[in-house]
Order: structure tokens, then C-alpha cells, then sequence
């Protein structure tokens, strides 16, 4: 078994394993919800092989800094700095959405945020930014209705981040939009709170928004 399908098989594994506690939590909230965290179960777990070679495929320095997927498991939360999920207001009663906050053991923070359709359970939108300090920031945003992934990068200067030094299409074939795609995926399949719960500072921004 080659190291790709090792990593797939126990990404799925993972997810089965979540997906009784992720499915409880919603049925506490309707049967609605419950729906939806099924179909997200089970989108992932069809996708988890796919995902894994995307990632694999990435160069090595975008390997590093895109997949936190193990940081993202529930499993790793209590030994992270920090590691917040909510559940946000969909803009519209057929959308759900989604952002994680983590600072990491190596002091770079990131924020996933993720936008699906309620009813189908597929994703539409999702951003992802990572600053690693002395270093600056880099992000990437996936839209489905353009069908386009933004790579957004700000370098580091000795007052903070400077002005946003490039900003770009990736290619529709490269492994970073299926990648990218991979962590909102993720993100749908772990517990969250509920938005009105208190949320801590933003590890990039420094706000509560």
C-alpha cells in the first residue's frame, strides 16, 4: 500500500469516526441539519482518495503550508494554541457556512472559511490564509459559480505585513484548487459551535469578525 493510500485510508477512517459525534451535535438542531452533516460525511469520505493525491502532488513548499489537515482533526484540537470552529448565519436560507481559526505549534496562524449549499451538501466557496511569522501571509480562494482559485500573498516587513505584493489565477489543473477544496470538505465534517458562541481574537486579523 503506497504512502498516498495509507494517508486516504486513514482520512476516511478519521471521518467515519467523526461522523456519529458531527451527526449528533446536529440532530440536536433539526433534522435539517442532521441531512446536511450526512450528505458532507459522505461527499468527504467519496472524496478523501482524490484529496490526498492532490495534496501529495503539491510542491514541497506549498505542501507545507496548505495541508493541515491532521491540525484540522478533532483529535488535534486540545494540543493547539488555538482552535476555534463556528458555525456562522448563512446570508441565505440555503447556505451554511463555516470558519476555523488555529495557531499552530510553529507560531503561523491560519484561517479556513467555507461557504456550501445547504441542500446539496457541495461546496461553493473557500478561502484559506496562513501567515507564518517573518515570513508574511499567503492565501487562496476557490469560487465555484467563477470556477476560479486566487493565490493572495503579503510579505513580511518589519512593521507587520506590508501591501499585498501579488495576487493571481492558479491554474484549473494544478493540485491547488482540489486541494483547497479538500479543507473546506474537511471543515464541514468536524464538530463547530454555533456562532453566537464567544469567539477569541482572530489569530491574523486581530478581530472578532
Amino acid at each position: 500500500m503506497t504512502r498516498r493510500e495509507r494517508f486516504a485510508l486513514g482520512l476516511f477512517a478519521a471521518i467515519v469516526a467523526v461522523a456519529p459525534v458531527t451527526a449528533a451535535h446536529l440532530v440536536r438542531r433539526g433534522v435539517r441539519e442532521a441531512h446536511v452533516a450526512y450528505a458532507f460525511i459522505v461527499l468527504a469520505a467519496d472524496s478523501a482518495a482524490g484529496d490526498s493525491a492532490a495534496f501529495d502532488a503539491l510542491p514541497a513548499g506549498l505542501h507545507d503550508l496548505l495541508d493541515l489537515r491532521a491540525a484540522i482533526a478533532t483529535a488535534q484540537r486540545d494540543s493547539l494554541p488555538l482552535y476555534e470552529c463556528i458555525q456562522l448565519r448563512g446570508r441565505r436560507d440555503d447556505e451554511i457556512r463555516r470558519r476555523l481559526q488555529l495557531r499552530l505549534h510553529d507560531s503561523s496562524a491560519a484561517v479556513l472559511y467555507a461557504v456550501a449549499d445547504r441542500g446539496r451538501g457541495t461546496l461553493e466557496r473557500v478561502e484559506f490564509l496562513r501567515r507564518t511569522p517573518r515570513k508574511g501571509q499567503r492565501g487562496f480562494i476557490w469560487d465555484r459559480a467563477r470556477d476560479r482559485t486566487i493565490s493572495v500573498w503579503w510579505f513580511e516587513s518589519t512593521r507587520g505585513l506590508s501591501r499585498r505584493d501579488e495576487r493571481g489565477d492558479i491554474p484549473r489543473g494544478s493540485p491547488v484548487p482540489r486541494s483547497v477544496r479538500g479543507l473546506g470538505r474537511q471543515l464541514f465534517v468536524v464538530p463547530c459551535a454555533d456562532s453566537g458562541a464567544n469567539s477569541p481574537m482572530n489569530p491574523i486579523s486581530g478581530s472578532r469578525d
